[in-house]
């Protein structure tokens, strides 16, 4: 926020410089060279008074618009800045909220990341005492099968030995 500021303020320096140098090269140039005529007029003595009173007249008519033309660009530049300071503190406070928002958000992503490890760290354990029990099932039917079997051929011996 800071460069755009500091942008704004070298492009608004940037513009007063431009126009003093246009008011320097071109207006100054222009007033200094009837200057130099009115100078040599005076001295020369041939110029008259009413043509001075006039030239005098119109340079401080010049003078007059000059300064009202620097003081509206002053205004316009304090008007600017007005605008530029309110619109910065709108979006300083729209980025405040939003931080906010993502601080939240990530609380309570961090939040159900942690319930979810719990979740299936109590699953994992579940699952492992499911496995335990189903293995000692198996070795019990596996057991009972084998006695069975035993059995059956005990029976198949029996059944032979009368046939």
């Amino acid at each position: 926020m800071n460069i755009l500021k500091d942008r704004t303020i070298w492009i608004a320096i940037l513009i007063l410089v431009l126009a003093g140098l246009y008011y320097w090269i071109v207006v100054d140039q222009s007033r200094v060279d009837e200057m130099k005529d009115l100078e040599s007029s005076d001295f020369e003595l041939t110029g008259d008074v009413t043509e001075w009173s006039e030239a005098y007249k119109r340079l401080e008519l010049k003078w007059r618009g000059t300064s009202k033309h620097v003081k509206t660009l002053q205004e316009e530049t304090h008007l600017h800045y007005d605008s530029y300071n309110t619109k910065v503190d709108s979006v300083n406070n729209a980025f405040e909220r939003l931080e906010f928002k993502l601080d939240q958000i990530n609380e309570n992503l961090s939040n159900k990341i942690e319930n979810l490890g719990d979740n299936i760290e109590s699953l994992s354990e579940e699952f492992s005492s499911y496995k335990r029990t189903t293995q000692r099932d198996v070795r019990k039917i596996n057991k009972t099968l084998q006695g069975l079997r035993e059995d059956i051929d005990a029976i198949n011996k029996k059944i032979e030995e009368e046939l």
